[in-house]
């Protein structure tokens, strides 16, 4: 994954530091103007301080619930995207890219026709597309930056993510759990304090599953330019993972691993020996100071005793186990077009946390067959960047990120959570302009994939 693989019928450019061109911004008259390439992406920053702690407003908003910060900075970003059409063309990034990701957002808005609960596939679709705004706002302010810009908004937006994570362990007021309705003698509240979890995010797994987009690119990125600080905030994000003992995010990893080992067998062996003593050499001192990390959580927070006591029962395995019964048994009751984006089938309390796969609860949104067009699409995003890696190393390490998501999606169903579903585009968004600016340095791997 740290090295650029070589053919002989195809020039390959390196992701070495090296001269850099960019992208030119398009104005009016299509010329380069420095002072915007300068300019401070305060709106971006603010979305991502929001994105990292979407504080809500309100609990009982009409029709939509809540509304968080966030959300308010969206509607914001999506209007001045919906004034910037008088002026130039929506600016997508890679138009092959950005209609998959628009693929369940029009699923989505299609199952409102047909749902058992109109106004919960309402809200699902509104979430889908405050998505697609996240993607292309980021796509929109990181245009014609350099990458090693770009890389640092993936180094700033893993503090800040992990910060209220680490506040709410350390029991700081204000960062206490935001869950609505949740009684702080409970077994699901005292559960925040067992492991590092996020207070408004929720639980370990969510933060987990979010650290988990940023992990790959900052470590390849921090090794193959020799950057200490994003290579830092690599391993600190790495680290953070183990704190949250999510054990199906640490798995994926290697699964994730095993899948795209065969995409290396191009490689010369040269090249293969010195990428597997990179990664050996990365993956040996991550799980060190990850075990390290964990024995001393351990040991100076009593909560956590609490958490490894209660997972050596089969419990847990045999309500997955339910859970998943349930889903199958659901899915039959309705399988051409499924119960509606968002919809809980029924009401069965069973299912009101979700059937703990991403792709299960496809079917049960939308049926067999439009389920798995949506599933098919997750598939094609990861795909998508796999398919440029002969000419970017960046893009096989956003590939290997995508299939460790793709894993974790097995596990749990974060791709239906309210805010991590629009966290999971807005960074496909950071990815996808951090890859295109580095390939505006090398034009034949610019044009080599539409």
């Amino acid at each position: 994954m740290n090295d650029e693989p070589h053919s002989s019928t195809l020039p390959v450019p390196s992701d070495e530091p090296r001269a850099f061109t960019t992208v030119p911004p398009r104005g009016a008259h299509g010329k380069q103007h420095g002072p915007l390439r300068q300019r401070p992406r305060l709106a971006l920053m603010l979305i991502l301080i929001a994105a990292a702690m979407p504080i809500r407003f309100s609990d009982s908003f009409p029709l939509i619930n809540s509304v968080s910060a966030l959300d308010v900075l969206l509607v914001a970003a999506g209007v001045t995207l919906f004034l910037d059409l008088a002026f130039r063309p929506l600016d997508v990034g890679y138009p092959k890219l950005f209609r998959i990701l628009c693929i369940p957002l029009a699923l989505s808005f299609l199952s409102i026709v047909w749902s058992q609960d109109r106004s919960a596939s309402l809200r699902a679709s509104l979430i889908y597309l405050e998505g697609v705004i996240a993607y292309l706002f980021v796509i929109r302010e990181l245009e014609g930056l350099p990458p090693e810009r770009i890389a640092g908004y993936f180094k700033r937006y893993a503090y800040l993510v992990i910060l209220p994570a680490v506040l709410l362990l350390l029991k700081v007021p204000g960062f206490e759990p935001a869950q609505p309705g949740l009684s702080h003698t409970s077994g699901a509240y005292i559960s925040y304090y067992t492991r590092l979890s996020h207070p408004i995010l929720g639980r370990s797994n969510n933060l987990a599953t979010i650290l988990a987009l940023l992990v790959p690119v900052l470590l390849y990125w921090g090794y193959s330019r020799h950057d200490r600080r994003i290579t830092r905030a690599g391993f600190v994000a790495l680290l953070a993972i183990f704190l949250t003992l999510s054990r199906g995010t640490l798995l994926a990893f290697v699964i994730g691993g095993f899948l795209y080992a065969p995409l290396a067998v191009s490689r010369s062996k040269l090249e293969r020996r010195k990428s597997k003593g990179r990664i050996a050499t990365t993956v040996a001192v991550g799980v060190i100071l990850g075990v390290v990390a964990v024995g001393v959580l351990y040991e100076v927070n009593p909560s956590t005793h609490e958490f490894f006591s209660g997972r050596l029962s089969a419990a847990n395995v045999s309500a997955r186990s339910e859970i998943i019964s349930v889903s199958i048994s659901k899915i039959a009751e309705r399988p051409l077009l499924g119960f509606g984006a968002g919809v809980v089938p029924n009401r069965d309390p069973r299912l009101g946390g979700g059937a703990h796969n991403t792709y299960l609860q496809q079917l049960l949104y939308f049926g067999i067959v439009p389920g798995f067009i949506v599933c098919f699409a997750l598939l094609g995003v990861a795909s998508f960047f796999l398919a440029r890696r002969p000419w970017s190393g960046l893009a096989g390490a956003i590939g290997y990120t995508l299939i460790v998501e793709l894993v974790i999606f097995l596990f749990e169903s974060s791709f239906e959570g309210t805010v991590l579903r629009v966290l999971f585009y807005l960074l496909v968004g950071l990815a996808t302009a951090m890859l295109r600016a580095v390939e505006a340095g090398s034009p034949q791997a610019a044009g080599a994939i539409s």
